[in-house]
């Protein structure tokens, strides 16, 4: 379209300028001012320019008509392209209908009576193609302007005016790394969002995250464009040379020397604290794809970490992704292809050293990764809701093995760990009550340990599941009480039966006072609410004399036995 437009204003140019040259023969070079002001006007970018060399064309065209009158025929077909021209030059402005007006008027300048009938008729030629081209430019420009509005508009976050996610991946689906340029992917999250919003209301996130996105254009400078991925993520594109990587470093520091820093909301006072991870382009073989998956892997790292400091996607987190693909993709057949087992550890009597439970420990032990750590494979699982079938078999092999035992004359308690994923999406209180039926155990030997985490994720739902299964006669255990939340709010609502001290505290009771003090208010505490106390990871004499003389009435841990298969737990029976 613009290359149609050039070629009119310059044929409008070219026959105007011919006619003015040819048909004056005073001083005609003098002419020729005109396509050069008009071809000024038309290419250049300063508005100021662009009217001073309108305004010019203008005093030669018609100063020449006033010293030089014309023939009505000799303008007539030439200058109707003078409105269309500056319609090009100013277009939806009313340029076009006053030059229209001075150009007819122009006709007027020495008139003959004769040609009165001519001009009326080519008056109003001019005057409807000069107002009707006016009008459809002006609403096609109105039109434009608005539409352009839009498209800004859904390339802009409305709260912090920065480019949004539609933004930032047209920009990105554009670039590539090479042997001279790469791009690195800084993705930053602001840490305590979420919990303003619930606090104090959207209206202080709002501001929250306002303030944090200052923040972080003014740490990353005005050279580095910053984006809003959604929530609480921004995102920045930073380009990559040889000579500006110490820039790079530079401004990694002055991030991480930013970290907590404190804005005022209103009347209160909020710590900026955030993580964040850096991936580079050219480590994704300039796959748009895996580059933001690398991004997300390092900004999860980070916020584990939970320390301010930049999580590069280095060698070292690339082996661990690849390794949690591994495990994530082989985890999927691991049921199917009897790979997972239980182990059981026992629980002890503090004061007659019988063993009166146990508690069953998923293993997987895999053909080519070998021994799978639970603390590599459960997150994933609950992370892809594979925990739900596997926490399932894990629920029917304690049952089964429980049933077993009895049979042979050892009834022990089995405890079996439920995910706060199987509370929030798997209806387990059916399958425990019907398992338990199908393999004619009593409730009263299984157990169901929950964590603090998962009564804060779902507490209603569990509340609900647990209060159910305890009417049946299944125990209620808290695992790794102290470690999280420990609200007393929980033990007063929640149908539990036991409390399990984590080993945290466990493993320094003896030496240090602080962690002594904890255990004996946790144990004291049970007692005051009839619930049975539980020490897990005991594993020196010492750490049970206390625990015997703090009155903990049942204890597991390596002093008695590590978790054990099932043949060798009978073994511990016969002992």
């Amino acid at each position: 379209m613009t290359y149609v437009l050039t070629g009119v204003y310059l044929v409008a140019v070219y026959l105007i300028s011919y006619t003015l040259i040819t048909e004056h023969q005073i001083v005609s070079w003098f002419y020729l001012l005109f396509p050069l002001a008009m071809l000024v006007a038309y290419f250049s970018n300063s508005v100021r320019i662009k009217v001073g060399a309108s305004v010019i064309s203008l005093i030669v065209l018609f100063g020449g008509g006033i010293v030089e009158p014309l023939e009505l025929d000799a303008i007539e077909e030439a200058f109707i392209g003078l409105p269309l021209c500056y319609i090009i030059l100013f277009p939806g402005s009313l340029w076009p209908i006053a030059i229209g007006a001075v150009l007819i008027a122009s006709y007027w300048v020495d008139l003959p009576t004769e040609e009165f009938d001519e001009f009326i008729e080519d008056a109003i030629e001019v005057a409807f193609i000069t107002i009707f081209a006016t009008i459809m430019t002006y609403f096609q420009q109105k039109s434009e302007k608005q539409s352009n509005l839009y498209k800004e508009a859904s390339l802009t976050d409305y709260l912090t005016k920065l480019p949004n996610r539609k933004a930032f991946f047209n920009v990105v689906n554009e670039l590539k790394a090479s042997d001279t340029v790469d791009y690195a992917a800084l993705q930053v999250g602001l840490d305590n969002l979420k919990k303003v919003n619930d606090e104090l209301g959207y209206g202080y996130g709002d501001a929250l995250l306002l303030s944090f996105s200052r923040l972080m254009k003014q740490l990353l400078g005005e050279q580095t464009q910053l984006y809003r991925l959604g929530g609480d993520d921004l995102i920045a594109l930073i380009k990559c040379t040889d000579d500006n990587q110490s820039e790079i470093n530079n401004l990694i520091e002055g991030l991480e020397a930013n970290y907590d820093s404190v804005c005022q909301i209103r009347n209160t006072s909020h710590r900026l604290r955030y993580y964040a991870g850096i991936a580079m382009l050219s480590d994704a073989q300039n796959n748009i794809e895996v580059w933001g998956k690398n991004v997300d892997v390092a900004l999860a790292k980070s916020k584990r970490k939970s320390d301010g400091v930049i999580q590069w996607y280095d060698d070292e987190l690339m082996n661990e992704t690849i390794h949690d693909h591994q495990v994530e993709t082989e985890l999927k057949g691991a049921l199917d292809n009897d790979q997972m087992y239980l182990v059981y550890q026992p629980k002890v009597d503090i004061n007659t050293q019988d063993i009166v439970g146990a508690e069953a420990l998923l293993r997987w032990e895999h053909p080519d990764l070998g021994f799978v750590p639970p603390c590599d494979f459960i997150g994933v699982a609950e992370k892809t809701a594979q925990i739900i079938p596997i926490g399932r078999w894990v629920i029917e092999q304690a049952i089964k093995q429980s049933s077993e035992w009895r049979k042979q004359g050892y009834e022990i308690c089995i405890s079996v760990n439920v995910s706060s994923v199987q509370f929030a999406h798997d209806d387990i209180y059916p399958f425990i009550a019907e398992t338990l039926n199908r393999f004619q155990l009593p409730s009263r030997c299984l157990q169901i340990e929950i964590t603090e985490t998962a009564m804060m994720d779902k507490y209603s739902r569990v509340a609900d599941t647990c209060k159910k299964l305890q009417e049946i006669g299944v125990s209620i255990a808290i695992d790794d009480f102290g470690v999280e939340y420990s609200s007393l709010n929980y033990l007063k609502q929640l149908p539990v039966d036991t409390i399990k001290i984590d080993k945290l505290f466990i493993d320094d009771c003896v030496t240090e006072a602080t962690d002594h003090m904890i255990v004996r208010t946790i144990i004291q505490m049970a007692h005051n609410l009839g619930k049975t106390v539980i020490a897990e990871g005991v594993e020196y004499n010492e750490q049970l004399e206390l625990l015997n003389r703090e009155n903990c009435h049942q204890y597991q841990g390596y002093l008695f036995s590590k978790p054990i298969l099932p043949s060798e737990f009978a073994q511990l029976f016969n002992r």
